[in-house]
């Protein structure tokens, strides 16, 4: 509980972040149809490599939060 408090956090000052000063992700914005457009296949092979074995788990989670994250901001 307390880890999804820290990640609801710094999704929180992201996108205050880019609210205030919008320059700060601009170097994704010509990559985010790609990145939006990826969401349902990141999606499937992360939940695929998450149930598949339990060392990946914590990685696995790991990347598809910063994935969520820069989907969410961009």
């Amino acid at each position: 509980m307390r880890s999804l408090g820290i990640v609801l956090v710094f999704i929180g000052v992201l996108l205050l972040l880019q609210q205030f000063h919008p320059m700060f992700i601009s170097f994704l914005y010509p990559y985010s149809p790609y990145i939006k457009r990826a969401f349902w296949g990141i999606t499937l092979i992360s939940a695929g490599l998450y149930l598949s074995s339990k060392r990946l788990r914590r990685p696995v989670l790991v990347l598809y939060l910063i994935y969520l994250l820069i989907n969410l901001v961009v």
